[in-house]
């Protein structure tokens, strides 16, 4: 089977997505909510939530946009799985496979990109961000939710392992692409969109 882990990338195996997919998410309420009040400018006809987890949040999007299309991978196929489940449980037709920030298995571009908690754990952002960029159509969008770094003073916090920092998503600009910056609290968007 392929890996779609690079070396020192966190990895979710059979224990670590059940939790996940049975616990996390009723910590992280207040980030899924913020991620579709990030959305609500949007339009789009066919979405990719990449690094879905258990997909709790992509059945939420799928049912903000229920005319869209949407597609989530996971590099953990038993997150891929719980997806499925999940995606099944809310009736919402949603195709989910394995995949990466650096390996999109679908031939198609979309009107939507977003990644929720996943972003930190790449270790080539960059040019990932570009292959990802490269799969929006004209005026789509690439959406990045994190914990916000400065917000967590304690070197030793959870959520500051698991987060980015406000100058670190100041430096990132793509030519052909309007980036947009919002902070809430203790939560970061970053909004890239085509422009070109």
């Amino acid at each position: 089977m392929k890996e779609y882990y690079l070396e020192g990338e966190e990895k979710f195996g059979f224990f670590t997505a059940s939790f996940y997919n049975l616990m996390a998410w009723r910590f992280i309420k207040k980030l899924y909510n913020y991620a579709l009040e990030e959305m609500n400018d949007m339009k789009p006809s066919s979405i990719l939530d990449l690094g879905a987890g258990p997909g709790r949040l992509s059945v939420m999007v799928s049912q903000k946009f229920p005319d869209a299309k949407f597609f989530a991978i996971d590099p953990s196929r038993y997150m891929v799985k719980a997806e499925q489940k999940n995606f099944a449980k809310a009736n919402i037709k949603a195709q989910c496979q394995l995949g990466s920030s650096r390996d999109i298995p679908f031939g198609n571009n979309f009107d939507l990109i977003y990644t929720t908690l996943s972003f930190h754990h790449w270790q080539d952002r960059d040019n990932n961000i570009k292959y990802i960029l490269s799969k929006l159509n004209t005026n789509g969008a690439f959406l990045i939710i994190e914990f916000m770094q400065e917000y967590y003073k304690s070197p030793v916090s959870q959520h500051r392992k698991h987060s980015i920092s406000k100058q670190y998503a100041e430096s990132l600009n793509f030519d052909g692409y309007e980036r947009k910056i919002n902070i809430s609290g203790e939560l970061i968007s970053l909004k890239f969109r085509k422009i070109s």
